[in-house]
C-alpha cells in the first residue's frame, strides 16, 4: 500500500512539473492564455482528488481544456459557423447561402486555425485524420507551431473537424459547375435563336410586305407580280343615287325582290397588304354602298366571301373582268341570301376554254405591258339541260344556243356570248313559273350562267344596248327576283344609273 501511495505521489509530481513548465511556456507567449489553462489545472486537480478515478479525469480533462481554450476565441465564431455548413448540406442547392457562407467560413477559419493548428502534434490526428484527412493536409502548412501545443488540449482536435467544413462547403463552389448549368441551359436559351428561322418567314414574307415591283399606273391600275388590279373609289352622292333608283324598282314592283350584287375591283385581291394600301380599299367601298341602301333591297356584299378567297384565281391578269370562278362565289352569296343552296363548285364540269386568253386591260390601264400577261380561261359548264335565245336590239331572235356557255369563242365572250341586248334561257327541268331577271354590264355575263341551277326562266338585259320599258315585262312574266349587276367601278359612275333609270320609263 506505502508502495503505491508513493508511487501516485511521484505521478502527481511529475505530472504537476510538466504542466508548471507548460504555462511558463505559455505564458510567454500568451498570458491571457496561461492563466486559463492555470485555472483549468487547478480543476483537473480538484477533480481528481474527488473521483479517483483516471477514465473520469481523461474525459474531464478534455472538457475543460476545450471549454479553456474557447475562452480565448469569440463564442459566436464557432457555433454559428458550425451550423451554416450544416444548413448548407441539408440545401445544397441554395446558391445565394453557399456564395455568402464561405467567405465568413473563411476569415473565421483563420481565426480558428491560428489557435487549434498547434494540436496537430498531438497523438489524436492519426485517429482524426481516418476521418477527415483533407483538413489536416491543408493545416500542415504550419509545423513549427506544433511544439508549443500542450497534451492535455487533445480533446480541442474536434474542432478541426470544424475547420474541415469550409472544405466541405467548397462543394458549393463544386457547385458552381452546377450554376454553370445555366450557362449550359444557354442552348436552351438559344432556341430562340433556333427559331429564328421561324421569325424569319416573316423575313421570307417581307418581299410580300414591300411594294416590291409595284406600280401605280395614273388610270389608278396597279402594275404588280405579272397581273394589272384595277381599282376604283367611293362617291358617296352617286352611290346615293342608285340607292334611290334601287328603292324606286322596289317600290314599283312591290311583288318582286329587288336584288344588287356589286362585285368589287381586282385590287381586293391583292395578298400583299403593302401593295393593297396603295389604293382605295376595295371590300369598304363595298360596304359604304351598302350603307345607302332602303326600301327593302337586298344587297348582296361580297366583301367577306372574296377577302376569304383571297389569293385565288378569282380575276384575270391581263383583262378587267373577274373569272368564273369569282363569280361562282358571288352565286354563292347570292343564292344564301335569298334562302337557295348553291350548287358545290366540284358538281360543275370545269372545261379550259383556253390558257392563251389575253384582255384588254392594256386598253384601261394605258400600258401595254398588260399584254404580256397571259391568262387561261376556265368554264364551269351548266349541271342541268336548257337553252339560250339571243335577241338583237330590235326584239329580234338572232341565235339559238344549246349551252349558255359557248366554248368556241375563246375568250371571256364565252359566257352567254357576251353583251347581248336581251337574252332569254331556259330550263325544261326547273319551275317555269321561278323567273329572274339580270339587268347587267359584261361582269354579270360570267354570272348567269350558275343560275340556271334554280330558275326556270332567266332574262338577261344589257341596258347599254337596248331601250325598252320593262313594267309590263315584269308583271306579265310574273319575275320573282331583279338582279342588278355591275361591277363597284361601274356604279361609281352615274351613266349606268341612267339606264336603270330609262327601263322604268324615268
Amino acid at each position: 500500500m506505502k508502495k503505491l501511495i508513493f508511487f501516485g505521489l511521484l505521478f502527481l509530481f511529475i505530472f504537476a512539473y510538466g504542466c508548471n513548465e507548460i504555462i511558463e511556456s505559455s505564458e510567454s507567449s500568451n498570458p491571457s492564455a496561461s492563466e486559463s489553462v492555470h485555472e483549468s489545472f487547478s480543476s483537473v486537480a480538484s477533480s481528481e482528488a474527488e473521483s479517483g478515478e483516471s477514465g473520469e479525469n481523461s474525459e474531464s480533462d478534455e472538457s475543460i481544456a476545450q471549454s479553456a481554450a474557447e475562452s480565448s476565441v469569440p463564442a459566436e465564431s464557432i457555433p454559428s459557423e458550425s451550423s451554416k455548413p450544416q444548413s448548407e448540406e441539408s440545401n445544397p442547392t441554395s446558391v445565394p447561402e453557399s456564395s455568402v457562407a464561405p467567405p465568413e467560413q473563411s476569415e473565421a477559419g483563420k481565426e480558428e486555425s491560428s489557435q487549434y493548428i498547434p494540436q496537430e502534434s498531438s497523438e489524436a490526428p492519426p485517429e482524426e485524420s481516418s476521418k477527415t484527412p483533407p483538413p489536416w493536409e491543408n493545416t500542415s502548412s504550419r509545423p513549427e507551431e506544433s511544439s508549443t501545443t500542450p497534451p492535455p488540449e487533445e480533446s480541442s482536435q474536434y474542432t478541426p473537424e470544424e475547420s474541415s467544413n469550409p472544405p466541405e462547403e467548397s462543394k458549393p463552389e463544386e457547385s458552381k459547375p452546377e450554376e454553370s448549368k445555366p450557362e449550359e441551359s444557354k442552348p436552351e436559351e438559344s432556341k430562340p435563336e433556333e427559331s429564328t428561322p421561324e421569325e424569319s418567314k416573316p423575313e421570307e414574307s417581307q418581299p410580300e410586305q414591300g411594294t416590291g415591283d409595284a406600280e401605280l399606273l395614273p388610270s389608278g391600275y396597279i402594275l404588280y407580280n405579272g397581273a394589272a388590279y384595277h381599282s376604283t373609289q367611293y362617291h358617296a352622292d352617286v352611290a346615293q343615287a342608285y340607292a334611290d333608283t334601287f328603292a324606286r324598282y322596289a317600290e314599283i314592283f312591290p311583288n318582286t325582290r329587288i336584288n344588287v350584287v356589286t362585285p368589287p375591283q381586282s385590287a381586293i385581291n391583292i395578298t400583299n397588304p403593302a401593295v393593297a394600301a396603295m389604293t382605295n380599299d376595295q371590300g369598304i367601298i363595298l360596304d359604304q354602298m351598302e350603307s345607302h341602301i332602303y326600301g327593302g333591297v337586298n344587297f348582296v356584299n361580297l366583301r367577306k366571301i372574296f377577302e376569304s378567297h383571297r389569293g385565288e384565281y378569282l380575276f384575270f391578269k391581263s383583262d378587267f373582268h373577274w373569272t368564273q370562278r369569282g363569280a361562282y362565289y358571288a352565286y354563292c352569296a347570292f343564292a344564301e341570301s335569298i334562302g337557295l343552296t348553291p350548287t358545290p363548285l366540284s358538281s360543275f364540269e370545269e372545261k379550259v376554254v383556253t390558257d392563251q386568253f389575253i384582255g384588254r386591260a392594256n386598253e384601261t390601264a394605258g400600258d401595254d405591258r398588260v399584254l404580256s400577261f397571259v391568262d387561261t380561261v376556265y368554264a364551269y359548264m351548266p349541271t342541268k339541260q336548257h337553252t339560250m335565245t339571243v335577241y338583237n336590239s330590235n326584239l329580234d331572235v338572232d341565235r339559238v344556243y344549246s349551252n349558255c356557255i359557248y366554248v368556241k369563242r375563246e375568250s371571256y365572250s364565252c359566257f352567254i356570248t357576251g353583251d347581248q341586248p336581251y337574252t332569254v334561257i331556259n330550263v325544261p327541268s326547273n319551275d317555269q313559273s321561278k323567273t329572274a331577271l339580270v339587268i347587267k354590264e359584261s361582269s354579270g355575263n360570267a354570272f348567269v350562267p350558275f343560275l340556271t341551277e334554280h330558275y326556270g326562266n332567266i332574262i338577261v338585259i344589257d341596258p347599254r344596248h337596248i331601250n325598252i320599258d320593262i313594267r309590263e315585262l315584269v308583271d306579265e312574266l310574273g319575275v320573282d327576283d331583279i338582279i342588278f349587276h355591275a361591277t363597284a367601278s361601274t356604279s361609281s359612275r352615274s351613266g349606268y344609273n341612267d339606264y336603270y333609270r330609262a327601263l322604268i320609263g324615268e
